[in-house]
């Protein structure tokens, strides 16, 4: 019985996940929506947060300055939160309005987002901006970002997401790995969705929103206060467009001690945040209006599905052991068969990664920075990024996780990347 229930419920979420081939085919076949040149000219406030960001806030600061966007319709916010170095410093020789801010009790990059947009709006006034950009201190643009960004927010967009690529993508396996990631995100998630008139999701850094939409201040302080914006917009009917022509770098992690610290932040914030919206995205799904379908993508989105395959392939699993030994099967051939099944599917998963990961560098090959012989062997090697999910998941459920800045030190200029496959 219990085997029959979880395979209904298996079943059933396999269907209601089938939409995401549609997603595939879109993104693989399809161009990117482009939005019409425009005269308009917003202004623009730069939101930075950073914590000891001396080693690369710079060339972010560096890549604004060089935005062929006109400058004075720019301002640059940094909060320097809990820093002890001379990040504020380098942002205010750059010419950022810079903050400090000293709170070690909510060291939280919410919080410092928080405490800024305070700050802008008892300085400045919110409405003295008509959209905010957010970056983190890592970032590179590209010359054009703000422009195309402009285009898409001059035609009437809540919301705006920018194309993310990774300025380290060659500089190992796990960086190289996150870059797929990010780009598999761009092909089968955000161009499928901006095609089809669906909200798509906000991914930390390299976003813009309206000025209307913040006028009572920032109030998302989860671990993933990304992921928490995304769904209180997406519940209030807000669109998240993508603009891929507005791309910019952003550096990923390459120790595999920060990325698992970082992915178990994202598994727990994801958890609290679908805890938190799914009541209200399942009813949204059924409410009239635009957004019943970015509703229920959203709910399946954030569905927590490693932690679901856990439970709907382990217990199942104890119970067919339990059974088998008390058929009279021996211990050691049961959980022989358990190995070769459980290899098996290791196996077979890993080769449809790479598969995936495949189409991925070929559909995004021009955004990739890095010599074809490294992809490929990247390539081999990329799904232990999936397969660390479950056992992070299962983890996370069991600690207590604090937000923790990831250290930045790879220091390069944009017209490094552009110049050479490094």
């Amino acid at each position: 019985m219990l085997l029959k229930i979880f395979g209904y419920i298996t079943t059933a979420v396999t269907v209601l996940s089938l939409y995401r081939f549609v997603f595939v085919l879109i993104g693989l076949f399809s161009r990117s929506k482009i939005f019409p040149p425009t005269n308009i000219k917003k202004k623009y406030g730069i939101i930075i947060s950073a914590r000891n960001e001396s080693a690369v806030i710079g060339r972010l600061l560096e890549s604004i300055n060089e935005q062929d966007y006109d400058l004075s319709y720019i301002t640059v916010f940094v909060v320097a939160d809990n820093c002890n170095d001379n990040t504020a410093d380098i942002c205010r020789n750059h010419g950022a309005v810079v903050y400090e801010r000293h709170d070690s009790h909510h060291a939280r990059k919410g919080y410092a987002l928080e405490y800024l947009f305070n700050k802008i709006d008892s300085d400045y006034g919110i409405n003295k901006f008509d959209c905010f950009i957010f970056f983190d201190a890592d970032n590179l643009l590209c010359k054009n970002f703000i422009s195309e960004i402009n285009k898409a927010m001059s035609a009437g967009t809540d919301i705006c997401v920018g194309y993310r690529n990774t300025k380290n993508f060659s500089q190992n396996i796990i960086s190289a790995s996150y870059g797929i990631h990010f780009m598999r995100s761009s092909f089968f998630l955000h161009r499928p969705r901006s095609l089809l008139r669906m909200s798509t999701h906000i991914a930390g850094t390299g976003w813009a929103v309206k000025s209307s939409l913040l006028r009572g201040g920032w109030h998302c302080t989860y671990l993933t206060e990304d992921t928490q914006f995304t769904m209180e917009s997406v519940i209030k009917g807000k669109k998240i467009e993508f603009c891929e022509a507005a791309e910019f770098y952003d550096e990923q992690p390459h120790e595999i001690r920060v990325a698992i610290r970082q992915r178990i932040r994202w598994i727990k914030g994801r958890l609290a945040c679908f805890i938190s919206a799914a009541p209200k995205l399942f009813s949204g799904i059924f409410r009239p209006g635009k957004s019943h379908l970015s509703c229920y993508d959203m709910f399946m989105y954030l569905f927590p599905a490693g932690l679901f395959s856990f439970f709907c392939v382990t217990l199942p699993t104890a119970a067919e052991t339990f059974r088998s030994i008390i058929a009279g099967n021996t211990v050691e051939k049961t959980f022989l068969n358990i190995a070769e099944s459980a290899v098996t599917a290791l196996a077979v998963y890993w080769l449809f990664s790479v598969i995936t990961g495949a189409l991925v560098l070929i559909r995004e090959h021009c955004h990739i920075r890095c010599p074809l012989l490294k992809q490929i062997f990247f390539l081999i090697f990329w799904p232990w990024y999936d397969f660390i999910e479950l056992p992070l998941g299962i983890i996370s459920l069991f600690i207590h996780v604090k937000w923790k800045p990831i250290k930045h030190d790879y220091s390069v200029s944009l017209q490094d990347i552009e110049k050479h496959n490094i």
